[in-house]
């Protein structure tokens, strides 16, 4: 769909009266610099279906210093096996088929991934620039090692490069463990909201990943978009053996697999 067409159902919206906030797509080549052709301007919304996604189009030139992006909040949860890894292949296949399943136990487990992890204390505004940072520890989240807890300031770690700002530093992986949601955001300036597929999130993923959003609303500005009805939705859904209810549904096999030793800043000279 042009710009054009796109820009009069904006304009059609307006004139009947609506309160147009945004436009928002998957297709982002297709809302880019829309405000051009409306009669006044808009926020461009950019949709990912992983925290992946949106690694990838930070170093495909494809998201911009202050864009507003969400992606599926299920995928904060998940982490993507490797098929090539014979021996996790195999442990997958044991879990799946052989050990017995409960899926209370697959409620309590949930955790967070180490890119989703927060720093405490991180400048937000000039109140903040004497906070030292320190690594969040929301509850339930997945237990990593030291280097990943130990606090560190991403200007000591590296200098942004203009010229090649996307390579991988091991200098800032090896203090931190993976790069992280609040790594891009921050060097982007994005404002991140998520999203989740309603029909497919059980009630702990969704107490899980609401108390996430609500105690870090310094990350996740846009906080939590949600289409259920008073919780209706989620009523009744379980996890099963061979599916799963963390909100991220089929897009899982859609969406990319963060990559922990990439970050946004680089150390070279």
């Amino acid at each position: 769909v042009s710009h054009r067409i796109w820009a009069l159902v904006i304009d059609a919206l307006r004139d009947a009266g609506a309160r147009v906030e945004g436009i928002a797509s998957f297709t982002w080549d297709e809302i880019r610099d829309i405000s051009r052709f409306c009669s006044s301007p808009v926020k461009e919304i950019f949709f990912f279906h992983s925290a992946g996604d949106l690694q990838q189009a930070c170093h495909a030139g494809q998201i911009k210093e202050g864009d507003s992006v969400f992606f599926n909040a299920g995928s904060l949860l998940w982490d993507k096996s490797d098929g090539t890894d014979t021996r996790e292949f195999c442990r997958t296949l044991k879990t799946k088929f052989w050990d017995p399943f409960d899926a209370q136990k697959v409620k309590r487990c949930y955790s967070l991934m180490p890119y989703a992890r927060i720093l405490c204390g991180a400048k937000t505004n000039k109140e903040d620039e004497t906070t030292d940072g320190e690594w969040s520890t929301t509850q339930g989240s997945q237990d990593v090692d030291d280097s990943s807890r130990s606090s560190f300031e991403s200007d000591q770690l590296s200098t942004p490069s203009s010229a090649k700002p996307m390579l991988e530093n091991r200098q800032a992986l090896k203090v931190q463990g993976s790069s992280t949601i609040q790594d891009y955001k921050d060097f982007f300036q994005l404002s991140i909201g998520l999203y989740c597929q309603e029909f497919a999130v059980d009630e702990a993923a969704m107490d899980f990943i609401v108390n996430h959003v609500n105690s870090n609303p310094h990350v996740y500005d846009l906080g939590l978009s949600w289409g259920g009805v008073n919780g209706i939705t989620v009523r009744g859904i379980q996890p099963g053996r061979f599916t799963h209810t963390d909100g991220f549904w089929n897009q899982r096999y859609a969406g990319n697999k963060w990559d922990r030793s990439l970050f946004p800043f680089t150390n070279e000279i």
